[in-house]
């Protein structure tokens, strides 16, 4: 709708109230769709299909920006929103599945840690499962669990334990438990595995059936679509596969990684995302440049990064300086990423456009070449 004349007062008033209707209709249909969302979950939990279907989803989406393209609209628009739309649907039908599940349902299980962040999160996964959950920390804060002053003179009491400290006590918490020979699977969700290889190692040589998990998102995630969870055998297969089990009614992509390749893995994925993130923010910071006005004139690149880098500083500088120390690895690939920066440098101060060029080409065929197979595997 478009017209050249100024709209009265009374004019403005309708089309305003039009669009209140409209965005009541889009609300209403959303809530709708959620219904609908509903109903197939029950029918993939009576039948045992997967919650994700990677070419409904595409097929939704396309037909969405078809529509959208044929109506004059971008399709970008209409991408953002079914994507959305997808993620939360997704999620409802997963927190629908877990409550249902009964995984847990007569089985206990031990948090050590279990007031800290992912501490939290992990206690709460448990208990919406089934489980009836205990939580230990030295740490002091509320929680709706119970909380247990000796751990290790409970650890035969439970079906489950989970190590969820930060990464310098955990090695040792672990070899303590390989001592306590607890009967029951036992598992740490560490962001490395070096540092407490050892008691992963003594778990496993008294006995005990132990895995290491990783879950790779932070504890304020509800709905695991599109999230990944990291399984690491350390020698005991029985418990990686009791371990994939717990998380199975999830609609998380579980890896299996193994354990030398995690913290490789992790040097780039973690350490050094993280490094150049709190290296752009802190170069800001320093630079005496004033980040309110470069936001206002800055360009939507600058601007993605600053989000980024602006949620990185805000974590917990103590883990992520452990992230960053405790992997064997993070010289090595710090190391591969300063050669390449400087290369590019060096570049643009000797005017050499052409190996300038040849670095962007090389990564954006190799970037290309990742969807194309992440989407084959998709398929």
């Amino acid at each position: 709708m478009s017209t050249d004349k100024t709209l009265s007062a009374s004019e403005l008033l309708e089309l305003r109230q039009r669009l209140d209707e409209i965005d009541t209709g889009i609300v209403d249909l959303i809530a709708e769709r959620q219904g609908v969302v509903t109903t197939i979950a029950e029918h993939k939990l009576k039948t045992g299909l997967p919650l994700r279907h990677y070419e409904r989803e595409r097929e939704v989406i396309e037909r969405g920006v078809a529509r959208a393209e044929s109506k004059g609209l971008a399709g970008a628009v209409a991408r953002d929103i079914l994507q959305t739309l997808i993620h939360h649907s997704l999620s409802n039908q997963e927190t629908h599945k877990l409550v249902r599940s009964d995984h847990g349902q007569g089985q206990r299980a031990l948090v050590i840690g279990g007031l800290g962040r992912m501490g939290v999160w992990m206690s709460r996964y448990l208990d919406m499962v089934g489980y009836s959950v205990d939580v230990a920390d030295k740490a002091k804060g509320n929680t709706p669990f119970e909380v247990v002053d000796d751990w290790a003179a409970t650890v035969h009491d439970y079906d489950l334990i989970v190590v969820a400290v930060p990464l310098r006590p955990s090695n040792a918490i672990l070899m303590r438990l390989a001592e306590l020979r607890p009967d029951c699977l036992v598992f740490d969700i560490g962001s490395l595995k070096g540092p407490m290889r050892k008691g992963l190692d003594a778990l496993r040589t008294s006995g005990c059936r132990v895995c290491s998990v990783h879950p790779m998102f932070g504890p304020d995630e509800i709905g695991l679509s599109g999230r990944h969870i990291l399984f690491v055998d350390v020698g005991n297969q029985p418990a990686l596969t009791e371990a994939r089990a717990l998380f199975a009614h999830t609609a998380a992509d579980c890896v299996d990684v193994s354990l030398e390749e995690h913290d490789e893995v992790m040097a780039w994925v973690l350490g050094l995302s993280h490094l150049v993130n709190i290296a752009f923010a802190s170069a800001l910071a320093k630079s005496g440049e004033a980040v309110p006005l470069l936001k206002k004139i800055s360009s939507s690149t600058f601007n993605a990064q600053l989000q980024v880098a602006t949620q990185v500083v805000r974590e917990n500088p103590h883990l992520y300086f452990e992230i960053q120390q405790g992997n064997k690895n993070t010289a090595r690939v710090t190391g591969d990423f300063l050669k390449v920066l400087d290369e590019l440098v060096c570049a643009v101060v000797e005017q050499d456009e052409p190996v300038f060029m040849d670095n962007m080409g090389a990564a954006k065929q190799r970037l290309a070449e990742v969807d194309s197979e992440s989407e084959a595997g998709r398929s």
